[in-house]
This record gives C-alpha cells, structure tokens and sequence, in this order.
C-alpha cells in the first residue's frame, strides 16, 4: 500500500492502521502455518514441541466453540425472556412509572410511597400535552404507602376522556424531589433489545424490573 504525500512538505504520510484487539481461530491457524513455513531446516520444531502447539491450538479452538455456545445460549434466553414478556400482553399490572391509565370513564389506580411524614401533600394530574387537569390536595400524611383516589375528573368536575395521565406527587418545599409512583396499568406490548421491556397503556416503556405486581381485573372492578 502506497501512503499519500503531504502537499506542504512533500513528505509522505503515516499509514495508520487499526491494530485488531482479539485473535480469531483463523488468526491462530495462520501464526502456525506461517511458524512452520519460516523454521530452521537444520533446526526443525521438534515432536513434543509440536505437540505442545496441537495442544494448545485444540483448547483455543475449544474455547472459541464454547464462545459460539454461549451466544448462542445467550439469544435462546433473549428469546425466552422476550415470549415471558410477551405473555404479560393484556393483563393488568401494577409498575412504577409516571402515567396512570383512565378506562371507561374510570381512573384504575395509582399509589406511592413517602420516606417520612408530610404535612402537605398534593398530587398533580396532567394530560399527555402537560396540560394541569386537576389537583388533588391529599393533606397531611404519614411515612408509608399511600393510594391515589381520582374520580377521574377534571378540575371543573366533568369526566376526562379515556387515555393516559401523568401523576406528579409534590411534598411541601420539595417541588424538585420526585416521589416514586407506582401506576395501575395495562401491558400493551413488548420490546426485545438488550434488556426486554413492556409497553404500558400503549405509552411508557418500562423496563422488566418496573414492573412490580400483576394484578386480579376483579380488585380494580
């Protein structure tokens, strides 16, 4: 390969070369061939010698077949996780994300969880547009877990549409701390990736490790 010419100096340019990081099976039968093609004819490699390179070609082979092995176990249980994931298509579970779920005219439910007592606790009901649809004022409450109860109506009383909310829980002088809320929902679909995730209420993806409880349809009825 000829290397270009710098047109200020009339030198020629480096070549660079991306040095390959990982040796491969064909890398290693290539290294003994080329060892056997450039040896000493007066000092040939001798017999145990060469049996020490059989050797140790066999486990590197090994270890690459094993290799092979393991990614292929790896995609069988991608693909296992993925079909797992996707039998949750449909049913109704609880997991900690940011939008709640209004069906048939009905809120299905949220709840979070507060670290300490508060003396004033508000929960702020948006739209998908970030539009404020309602506040509800939860007063006082104590350290635990704590329901969110919505009649899922707007702030003049009339019924929201069918469709996702977001539900932000703010603590006095803590607008910027965000409260952990777990929402009621519906897994709408799956995503295979690198980590498997479900779609909740046709909206949010959420990672398997959100998703914290399935739930009975009868305890939301």
């Amino acid at each position: 390969m000829i290397a270009g010419v710098d047109e200020k100096t009339g030198q020629p340019l480096a070549l660079t070369r991306t040095p390959k990081k990982v040796l491969g099976r064909e890398d290693f039968i290539k290294l003994f061939v080329t060892q056997l093609q450039y040896q000493d004819p007066m000092k040939p490699i001798e017999n145990n010698e060469m049996a020490m390179q059989m050797a140790l070609f066999s486990q590197v082979d090994q270890l690459f077949n094993l290799n092979e092995s393991f990614e292929k176990l790896l995609e069988m249980a991608k693909a296992y996780n993925f079909s797992t994931t996707a039998s949750l298509v449909g049913k109704l579970v609880k997991a900690q994300g940011s939008y709640g779920r209004v069906e048939n005219g009905r809120f299905l439910g949220a709840e979070f969880e507060l670290d300490e007592p508060a003396n004033q606790v508000e929960v702020v009901i948006y739209s998908e547009s970030g539009e404020v649809i309602k506040r509800l004022n939860l007063g006082a409450l104590p350290e635990g877990s704590h329901t969110i109860e919505w009649d899922a109506t707007d702030q003049s009383g009339n019924t929201v549409p069918d469709g996702n909310y977001r539900l932000k829980v703010v603590l006095p002088g803590k607008e910027q701390e965000s409260v952990t809320v777990k929402v009621y929902g519906r897994v709408t679909g799956a995503v295979l990736g690198e980590e498997t995730q479900i779609i909740l209420n046709e909206h949010e993806k959420l990672d398997i490790s959100d998703l914290k409880e399935i739930l009975d349809p009868e305890s939301l009825s």
